[in-house]
């Protein structure tokens, strides 16, 4: 490269606008060419600042690496521009590093020559600061309008935020009538030969759990436990879709367990046209015939604590869950019940709780904990096992909504 064209690209460097031939002609000698190959490392982040470079041919790359050390692409530059102008002013460390992509040249302009010719000329050196001061308050009027735009993004940002959590708390508010209907609300006496407690904690703002309890009679309860797939809105609008087909349907058909699980996944099927799926567990408490009838929909069997046995009953049932055959059908499968026996109704956010050597919380737990706590006659046992699963995380992410319903029989 001739000294006219090494002339004019140093004229369209800010920190060396308006400088005339006389004064280029006294930088141009200091500029030290230098030829990089692909992949050359020519800047490193974190080393000194000592130079700044012209690039005459090529390309280059500059990069940072974020936290984990991993490479964030930042520009690409090619001939007849520059980098690490700064560095003539300060020597601060270099922010990023920068590399050739291709072969290049370049030219170098260390800071200790440039430094020699400042001192011996005051006209360059006036005029360079004066280009460096217009510079700094160049860049820092556009960082300046991208903090101020950035501010008015943020409060965009941040209102439609406050809209979204708005809506969150209402639909909170209103999932929580799938749960806590004015008949499970813990103060209330479902039937006097029951006593009752239940857990309800989404993993976020609303969940794809529900349960509820309908009295169908004076001495005929039925007891339903759901877990949609997900969580979030998604999960909570068909959770919405299950809870009030339930409560439309379980009058007409709730006595009859295996018919009212049918019905339940056909509207299920229907509604959300198999694109979601979900589990259930259905329980008819007849205290006249002092009998359980159940029927399953994917879900996990409740426990069933026998006191008489001093152990668990086992339960069996069969069926798929809602969501993914139309035509499915549903078993029952009929118990007796005594006083002082548990049923405990649970979803997977208990079993599937993972700590952080990823292993499960799992049923074998679930069952001593629930036999430990009986055996020493605790209360609030549903508490108590919430706490325990807790524990057992140590701190791993809750991933799944927790739901529990224990039922004593008195």
């Amino acid at each position: 490269m001739n000294s006219h064209d090494l002339k004019r690209i140093l004229k369209g460097i800010n920190i060396f606008e308006g400088m005339n031939e006389n004064l280029l002609d006294e930088i141009t000698p200091i500029l030290k060419p230098m030829k990089c190959t692909a992949g050359e490392t020519i800047i490193r982040e974190g080393d000194p600042g000592e130079a700044m470079y012209i690039i005459k041919s090529g390309a280059v790359k500059i990069t940072r690496a974020d936290e984990e050390g991993d490479e964030i692409f930042i520009s690409l530059l090619a001939g007849g521009t520059y980098f690490g102008e700064f560095s003539l002013i300060d020597n601060l460390t270099r922010s990023a590093s920068v590399t050739a992509i291709e072969e290049s040249e370049i030219f170098q302009l260390d800071k200790k020559d440039f430094d020699v010719l400042l001192a011996k000329n005051l006209d360059l050196a006036l005029l360079f600061y004066k280009n460096c001061l217009k510079e700094t308050f160049a860049r820092f009027r556009t960082a300046l309008a991208n903090i101020t735009f950035s501010q008015h993004t943020l409060r965009e940002k941040t209102a439609e935020l406050e809209l979204i959590n708005r809506d969150l708390s209402v639909a909170q508010q209103i999932q929580s009538v799938f749960i806590n209907s004015d008949i499970m609300e813990e103060n209330r006496q479902i039937h006097p030969r029951i006593r009752h407690e239940f857990i309800y904690h989404p993993c976020i703002e609303v969940g794809g759990d529900f349960m509820n309890i309908v009295k169908l009679d004076d001495d005929l309860i039925s007891v339903i436990i759901a877990d949609v797939e997900g969580h979030g809105v998604t999960a909570a609008l068909a959770t919405g879709i299950l809870k009030s087909a339930f409560s439309i349907l379980v009058e007409e058909y709730g006595r009859k367990p295996a018919l009212l699980m049918t019905k339940l996944n056909q509207h299920f099927c229907k509604v959300l046209s198999r694109k979601l799926f979900a589990t259930s567990y259905y329980a008819l408490i007849d205290f006249t015939k002092g009998k359980i009838t159940t029927a399953k929909a994917g879900h996990h069997h409740p426990l069933f604590w026998k006191m008489s046995q001093n152990s668990f009953l086992h339960i069996e049932n069969s069926g798929p869950g809602f969501g993914l055959l139309e035509e499915a059908q549903y078993e029952e499968s009929e118990y007796e019940f005594e006083a002082n026996d548990r049923l405990i109704f649970f979803t997977d956010g208990i079993v599937e709780q993972m700590n952080t050597n990823h292993e499960m919380y799992g049923h074998k737990r679930l069952k001593q904990v629930v036999e430990s706590l009986i055996k020493v006659e605790e209360n609030e046992i549903a508490r108590k096992i919430y706490n325990d699963v807790i524990q057992y995380a140590q701190g791993a992410q809750v991933e799944d909504d927790i739901t529990l319903l224990v039922i004593e029989f008195l």
